[in-house]
């Protein structure tokens, strides 16, 4: 497991992203109940439409869990279109949150989690132990990890 230390942020952001696009299959945003939506959420929802896999009613995933509250996590495929989506919607790992955006950015490979992100806790972890994965990881510019 390989913890982010400082957020990816510009091109060590977009690396991060085209990587996991490259590496997984499958990636969820989060909408949670209790927290509105902004007007450029609303248009984020509507750009995904069209890509939206799956929508379950969840009170938890990677990395975090609610107590009394649900949230609706939308699943997608790994596209390239939604790549350039996530990569033209924020500038940064941790700037995926509510209202602004959705939130907690997460990428799986074989259904097994890849990319966690807890955005209010300005935290990413990757889980890999594949050592090409790794040394793909740390040829990012900019990444800081540990």
């Amino acid at each position: 497991m390989i913890e982010i230390l400082e957020e990816p942020i510009g091109n060590t952001y977009k690396q991060l992203i085209s990587l996991a696009f490259n590496i997984c299959d499958e990636f969820i945003l989060v909408k949670r109940d209790q927290i509105d939506l902004s007007k450029s959420s609303e248009t984020l929802i509507e750009e995904l439409k069209p890509y939206i896999k799956e929508i379950k009613k969840q009170d938890e995933w990677p990395g975090t869990r609610l107590f009394g509250h649900f949230a609706d996590v939308y699943y997608f495929d790994c596209q390239q279109e939604l790549k350039e989506l996530l990569i033209n919607k924020a500038d940064r790992l941790y700037q995926w949150m509510q209202p602004e955006l959705l939130e907690d950015l997460c990428f799986f490979k074989s259904e097994e989690e890849w990319l966690i992100t807890i955005s209010h806790e300005n935290l990413g972890v990757i889980k890999t132990t594949d050592r090409n994965e790794i040394l793909r990881i740390r040829e990012i510019e900019g990444i800081m990890i540990y």
